[in-house]
């Protein structure tokens, strides 16, 4: 009997674990850093990608109409029609590939301030999750898939 009950108790676990996780992503949170932009509203966009992710943050700050992980934002947000760059501006979402500095799920980050020879990003989950970070990207970028530029709505 004991032996039954610790069978039922291990193959659960993972449903309970899987089930608490999705809850805690979903369920709304604090942002961990202030809004990045004025024209951002005062509790970010509505955003349904999980909470500590760099899907979450981004969306938080840009109105996000498409979904997908990060890798496939860019193809995502043109076949919505939503135009795309391969130069960084403020405002913009950069999109990055999978794999070598990045998950093979891509990553994406907000550009805050563009020079001559690099760009700087506002990016959750690199590389903490549910921690907001800042850093300077020399450019060009190989990395880079391209730019979600800011449209006017």
């Amino acid at each position: 009997m004991k032996l039954l009950l610790a069978a039922l108790v291990v193959l659960s676990f993972p449903a309970l674990v899987g089930t608490t996780t999705a809850a805690v992503a979903t369920a709304p949170h604090e942002p961990p850093a202030p809004r990045l932009f004025a024209w951002v509203p005062e509790d970010g966009f509505p955003d349904a990608y999980p909470y500590g992710q760099c899907t979450w943050w981004a969306a938080y700050n840009r109105r996000v109409t498409w979904g997908g992980n990060a890798r496939d934002w860019l193809v995502n947000a043109q076949a919505q029609g939503i135009a795309t760059t391969e130069y960084p501006s403020v405002g913009a979402i950069a999109v990055y590939r999978p794999g070598g500095h990045y998950s093979s799920y891509g990553h994406v980050a907000i550009v805050v301030a563009v020079r001559r020879d690099s760009y700087v990003v506002s990016e959750m989950n690199a590389p903490h999750w549910a921690e907001v970070t800042t850093r300077v990207v020399p450019w060009p970028d190989p990395a880079v898939q391209g730019f979600i530029p800011v449209r006017a709505d």
